[in-house]
């Protein structure tokens, strides 16, 4: 999967990510786990299994869900990329 405008979303949401101050280690860790698992899944040629694509929304989604008061920046960049990958059905 090469999608130019995902690598782009993804390092948007990277460096919001840098900017936010005031983000737990435990939420920060997650999310640059869900931007590694992201990137790993670009670099594959096969197909992933319905449950991990899956995964990868679902752990956007509950991530907007808790920030998007408190960290609003952060959350769009969340949205875009989960946008983005809901186009390419993942």
């Amino acid at each position: 999967m090469n999608d130019p405008e995902l690598l782009e979303e993804l390092e948007k949401l990277r460096w919001e990510l840098e900017q936010t101050e005031n983000l737990d280690d435990e939420a920060r860790q997650r999310l640059l786990r869900i931007i590694a698992d992201i990137q790993a899944l670009r670099e594959r040629e096969e197909p992933l299994l319905t449950e991990h694509v899956q995964s990868f929304g679902d752990q956007l989604t509950d991530s907007i869900q808790r920030y998007e008061v408190s960290h609003p920046a952060l959350t769009a960049a969340m949205q875009r990329l989960l946008e983005i990958l809901s186009r390419a059905g993942i």
